[in-house]
């Protein structure tokens, strides 16, 4: 096999494997603000892209604690202790955090319902800004 041209990777490639991966994926900020996420991430959410850029991950999951709120994701006394949000912040301070056990209470279709995850945030750095890969598993 001959060598990859490298005008070959550009964004659309970029964009095409983010696309392809099997797990639910996001970039998020420290804040659990969600910048981008890939296709898995959509249907697991059910929404198209961008109704849900911008929006905490709780919100944008159906965290039971998050609709508790009018503020959201972030705002209750619950927030404290979630696993996701300290992922992601351990990520922000330049830690990585793989396939870390964690379990959420998310309104589903039929109600309320404990999640058991894994959550692996790596850091990352595009364009000066820094930023955080969010993926999930366990999430169908």
């Amino acid at each position: 096999m001959g060598r990859l041209d490298v005008q070959f990777l550009d964004e659309g490639l970029h964009r095409v494997l983010f696309d392809a991966m099997p797990l639910p994926v996001f970039v998020v900020d420290k804040d659990v603000n969600i910048l981008e996420y890939n296709k898995a991430a959509a249907r697991l959410m059910g929404q198209e892209q961008p109704a849900s850029k911008h929006r905490r991950g709780g919100d944008v999951l159906h965290c039971l604690h998050a609709a508790k709120t009018p503020d959201g994701c972030g705002h209750t006394p619950a927030c404290g202790n979630c696993q996701l949000r300290e992922s992601v912040r351990a990520a922000s301070r330049g830690e990585a955090v793989t396939r870390r056990w964690t379990e959420m209470e998310l309104l589903q279709g039929s109600g309320p319902a404990k999640v058991s995850l894994r959550v692996t945030c790596q850091p990352f750095t595009y364009r000066k800004s820094s930023l955080i890969l969010l993926v999930l598993e366990g999430l169908n």
